[in-house]
Formats: C-alpha cells, sequence, structure tokens
C-alpha cells in the first residue's frame, strides 16, 4: 500500500461552533515531495458543519438506505430523482432536477449524489449542462461521506463496507461475481475471526453509513444469529444500517427474526427467478419479513454484467483507467485487510489470485505505523480510487468489471450443472 505523509508546518487548524476540524491543503510523499492532493471538494463545503444543508440526488436503493442517516446529521429541504416514479420519500418532496434547479442557484445549495457510479456519471452530465461544478456544487456520496468527515469534522467515515460471511451458497451461480461455483471446498468464515475483524475495523474507523453482511447465502452459517447480534450490540451506534445480502432462498428461524428487528437490520432479496424455479420460497420469506416489520427488498436481477473472470478471455488495455470506470461502491474488509472491491478479495481469497502486497491495505500495520489523521488520509485515499503507485488493483487486468466500458451481459442466476 502506498502510504504519504503530512507536513505539519502547513496544516491549518479551524475552529466552526461545532468541531474542530483539519484540513492539509498539501500532501507529501516519504521522500518530501508533493504529490497530487486527494481533497477535491471546494472550501465552501466546510460552512456546512454551521447550517448543514444539503440536498441528495437520488432516491433509489442507494438513497433510501442512506438518506435517513443523513437526517439525522443535515437539514435536507427536499430530494431530488429523474426516475419520475416518487413523490414523497421520507416525508420529503422528490424533485426532477430542472424543478430543482433555481433553488439550488438562488440557495446555494450542495448537492450529494446517492447514486452509484454509473448512474453518477449521467447525473454529473445533467448537472454540468445546467451550469453546476462537480466538486463545488455537487459531488457523488462516497466523497462526501470521507472527505467532509475527515476535512470538517476530523473523523473516519465511511460510505459502504462489506464482509463475507461464507462461502457456502444454496445455489450454484454460473456466473456468480463472488466466484462461488467455482471454489472447491466451500465452508463458513469462522465466528470468532469474524469478530476479530469487526474489531479491527471499528479500531479505525469512527462510522460507517451502511455495513453489510454476504456470501455465499449468509442465512446458512451456522452462527449467523451470534455474528448479527455481535455486530449490532458492539458497534450498532457507529453504523448506519447494518445490511444482510440473501438469495431468497432459505428461511431462517426465530431467533435470526428477532436479532434482525432488533438491530434493524435491512435484508436485500436477490430475485433468481428469471432462470431458477423458487418464486414460492422467496414469497414464504418476503411474507415473514414483512410479518415481521423488517425492513427488506426485492430486488429482481435478470442480467448480469459478466466479468468473465475466472475464464480467460480478458486483458485490460489501460487498468487505471478500467478500475476508475467500474467505479465498484461495494469496498471489503476481510481479517482487517481493506480490499477496493467484493470481487478483488473474493479472487485473492476464494480463487487464490495472486494479489500484490499493494492491492490491499492493511488496517492494523496502517494504525501502528501512522497517526490517527494520517492513517485516515491513507484509508480515504486507497477508497477514493487511488488504491497504489500502479493506480490500480492487479485483478482489474482479468476482471472485465462493472462498469460503463462493459456491454458483456449473462443472464442472472444462471445455475452450473452440479456434480454428483
Amino acid at each position: 500500500m502506498w502510504m504519504f505523509f503530512y507536513d505539519k508546518s502547513i496544516l491549518r487548524c479551524h475552529e466552526t461552533k461545532s468541531c474542530k476540524y483539519l484540513y492539509n491543503k498539501r500532501v507529501m510523499d516519504k521522500e518530501g515531495n508533493e504529490v497530487e492532493n486527494i481533497f477535491r471538494l471546494s472550501d465552501d463545503w466546510g460552512g456546512l458543519t454551521e447550517h448543514g444543508t444539503i440536498v441528495p440526488f437520488g432516491v433509489g436503493r442507494i438513497g433510501r438506505r442512506v438518506i435517513p442517516s443523513l437526517m439525522k446529521e443535515f437539514d435536507i429541504p427536499f430530494l431530488i430523482d429523474n426516475g419520475g416514479n416518487a413523490k414523497e420519500v421520507y416525508g420529503l418532496d422528490v424533485l426532477d432536477l430542472k424543478q430543482a434547479a433555481a433553488c439550488l442557484r438562488e440557495k446555494h445549495l450542495k448537492v450529494v449524489v446517492t447514486t452509484v457510479f454509473y448512474s453518477y456519471e449521467k447525473i454529473k452530465q445533467d448537472m454540468e449542462a445546467l451550469g453546476f461544478i462537480e466538486n463545488k456544487d455537487f459531488c457523488i456520496f462516497e466523497r462526501f461521506a470521507e472527505e467532509w468527515n475527515l476535512r470538517w469534522r476530523n473523523k473516519c467515515v465511511l460510505s459502504k463496507v462489506d464482509t463475507v460471511i461464507t462461502s457456502r451458497c444454496t445455489l450454484k451461480c454460473k456466473n456468480c461475481n463472488m466466484f462461488i461455483s467455482h471454489i472447491p471446498a466451500p465452508h463458513d468464515i469462522d465466528i470468532n475471526r469474524l469478530k476479530t475483524n469487526f474489531d479491527l475495523f471499528f479500531d479505525c474507523v469512527d462510522y460507517v453509513y451502511e455495513y453489510t453482511l454476504l456470501g455465499g447465502e449468509p442465512f446458512i452459517h451456522k452462527d449467523i444469529a451470534g455474528i448479527i447480534s455481535y455486530l449490532g450490540r458492539r458497534y450498532g451506534d457507529k453504523i448506519g444500517r447494518i445490511n444482510l445480502i440473501s438469495n431468497g432462498t432459505v428461511i431462517p428461524n426465530d431467533e435470526v427474526f428477532d436479532l434482525l428487528k432488533k438491530y434493524d437490520v435491512t435484508v436485500h432479496v436477490s430475485d433468481y427467478t428469471c432462470s431458477i424455479d423458487y418464486k414460492r420460497n422467496l414469497e414464504k420469506l418476503q411474507e415473514r419479513l414483512v410479518s415481521e416489520g423488517i425492513g427488506h427488498y426485492v430486488i429482481p436481477n435478470n442480467t448480469w454484467k459478466d466479468v468473465i473472470y475466472p475464464r480467460e478471455g480478458y486483458k485490460a488495455e489501460n487498468p487505471k483507467r478500467h478500475m476508475l470506470l467500474c467505479g465498484h461502491s461495494t469496498h471489503s474488509v476481510a481479517d482487517g485487510k481493506l480490499y477496493w472491491c467484493d470481487p478483488a478479495f473474493a479472487a485473492e481469497c476464494f480463487m487464490g489470485f495472486e494479489s500484490k502486497e499493494d492491492d490491499f491495505l492493511d488496517l492494523e500495520a496502517n494504525k501502528r505505523n501512522y497517526s490517527k489523521y494520517e492513517a485516515t488520509l491513507n484509508i480515504i485515499k486507497y477508497l477514493l480510487g487511488d488504491v497504489n503507485e500502479r493506480g490500480y488493483m492487479s485483478i482489474c487486468e482479468r476482471c472485465a468489471g462493472v462498469g460503463s466500458d462493459n456491454d458483456l451481459t449473462v443472464p442472472a442466476g444462471e445455475q452450473m450443472e452440479r456434480k454428483g
């Protein structure tokens, strides 16, 4: 991992009514040479610590998951979404961009785009066409969560991380981008190993808007109740929302339902009935989630991006650009290592892909060797895409990714033949 340092002589401290914060205008490498500043937001974003008004753009799945947390921290006068399907969300009016533009200009409101990177590219074009400037008038949520909180609150705040708790699954999807169907000996991650991972992560991170448990199929982990209980009990106050991703084939026991409700876990149910006949079981799970009052989404999946790996046949011509276009917003943490994306973790840990040492960030070493501020800078630099001196993950050379430069699709949930 490429670490960098700050020059204390040029570190400016600011104080507002609500907090003290640090803003490093220059970033130095270990030889003392100035390197590109990772910060992009204009200085006037710091005013949010005083009046705290933002406008989220996007009321899809990401928006609906993070907006409740943002409402606790900021004044939100309305929401923006160009989908046209929702008129009101969480008691707030939903306007399209053209309706909102005049108000944004008149009141100099900052827009935080709560979508995946793929959608953000189009929103950016629309905003710029109306004269708005990226990182001055608007930015993507991940940059806001991570950069803004470090610069103006001196906190390590992340947008979203995932932890794989099992490689066992009830399905054998041919094109799973976690490569589960190719694992020779699927297994549960030991609960004590997971607890240590949670402890290391939250020893370094002050808050994360979303923490997601996934697999495989998480509901078949033999200690799923203990995992949910530990994460919710120990770290619930440092997590905006705990998520769990299921394929909808398993209905957990009463204890698990009680814990999902107790710790307000949102269950994301991937619907692969376009390829597999299990509609009745999926409906039973949904009915139980509704009856228990547990937040959930049923997400129809008809096609996936074909990432090609672990098959041969893909070689990125420009891996750095390819990684940034992929814009993977789901980072992974396992055994105290932070991976830029879930497939990078899965390729190394499940498929034996030979990652380079600078492909991941060792959180324990990062904390041990650097001050809190420096360590947080290293984490944020990594998650915002400046992962190492090469500028890309090794797996990017062989994984086609999910970005706009990959137009290959495959049927979602298509099954491999099971041996024996």
